[in-house]
């Protein structure tokens, strides 16, 4: 049976990146957090290019948020195809890289 469309990660994509106020509280109940549903909420780059010799090209995470001086990264995936973990770690670096700051050669 053929998986059409992806109904609940598109649900999920609508609130978190069209829902400020709800962003905040999935992060709050996510990652044990008591953020204000007035805190700003800043959306960060979702695209990202992954340049190594298995896959080079344009990855595009669910969310990424900022919230005071924390980064959050949420996921939704509906379809069980074992890649989580590794998407995950993949966008993780590219968030992580894209914020760092050479000092000292």
């Amino acid at each position: 049976m053929a998986i059409i469309g992806t109904p609940y990660d598109d649900v999920f994509h609508t609130i978190v990146n069209d829902c400020g106020h709800l962003t905040i509280s999935v992060v709050n109940e996510m990652f044990q957090k008591k953020y204000e549903l007035t805190e700003e909420v800043t959306f960060l780059k979702n695209e990202h290019f992954l340049q190594n010799q298995a896959q080079e090209g344009e990855k595009v995470t669910d969310s990424c948020v900022q919230l005071q001086d924390e980064k959050y990264h949420v996921e939704c995936q509906s379809t069980p195809d074992g890649s989580m973990a590794e998407r995950m770690f993949e966008y993780d670096s590219c968030i992580a890289l894209e914020g760092s700051e050479l000092e000292n050669h």
